[in-house]
């Protein structure tokens, strides 16, 4: 591919969110893959749904085994369960029947959501599989270095959100080169996103009031404005030259 060390950089970083999501499938396919197997076990229902639900425990008891295996392919297993669980409901007849469009999603409602998760899983397991390659090597150790320099006192930390989008806590750091930008939920060190910026990407502009306003994106995508945020004491040494 034909990119450059930043945009290979970026693709490194995206793909760090990925990480705690397969902590979460894993704990959430050990819980699940029990229920789905006894629900095949003893299902008296009729043989078309109890082969149904079969195929499902089956699905997830192998995407659990998937998941704990060093295998950067691995996020591909986690999409193709969900397409097998939106297949399996799709099959079932166990839904209420519909003549209006909107009768039919609701019936359908859990199929369209992972039918959602599969196809975002699937764009996520491509880029996971990619920077894990060996021809990535470089760009994940110099990720590395750099994310453990997010809790010293040179990154730049602003908290974020609302009630409806949720509340968030940002981390910016600049170890010369360019910016790596972190979204964290506020109060945990989850990390919800990741990504990799050149210098002319993310601006710091002082405010008449004392605080910040913090622009973040590239050109073609979507950039973030962030208005009248108060940043953190472990930063002037960056802010000052801005």
């Amino acid at each position: 591919m034909a990119l450059s060390r930043i945009e290979r950089l970026d693709l490194v970083a995206r793909s760090r969110a990925s990480v705690s999501m397969i902590s979460c499938a894993r704990i959430g396919l050990v819980v699940l893959t029990p229920l789905f197997i006894l629900l095949a076990v003893n299902s008296t229902a009729p043989r078309r749904e109890t082969i149904l639900v079969a195929a499902l425990a089956a699905a997830s008891f192998l995407t659990a085994i998937i998941l704990w295996l060093d295998w950067r392919f691995k996020v591909y297993a986690l999409s193709i369960c969900c397409f097998v669980f939106v297949i399996c409901d799709t099959l079932s007849n166990d839904h209420p029947h519909s003549h209006t469009a909107l009768g039919w999603m609701a019936a359908n409602g859990w199929a369209l959501l992972f039918l959602y998760y599969a196809c975002a899983l699937w764009v996520m397991g491509r880029r996971y599989a990619l920077v894990n390659d060996s021809g990535f090597r470089e760009e994940r150790e110099q990720l590395n270095k750099w994310m453990d320099g997010l809790s010293g006192t040179t990154a730049i930390e602003f908290p974020t959100g609302s009630f409806w989008t949720g509340y968030w806590s940002y981390r910016i750091l600049n170890p010369g080169e360019c910016w790596i930008v972190t979204q964290f939920k506020r109060g945990s060190t989850k990390l919800r996103s990741c990504r990799v910026y050149e210098l002319s990407d993310v601006s710091f502009t002082r405010l008449l009031s004392g605080k910040w306003q913090v622009d973040i994106g590239r050109k073609g995508e979507k950039k973030k404005s962030f208005i009248e945020v108060d940043v953190s004491s472990g930063s002037p040494s960056v802010l000052r030259t801005t």
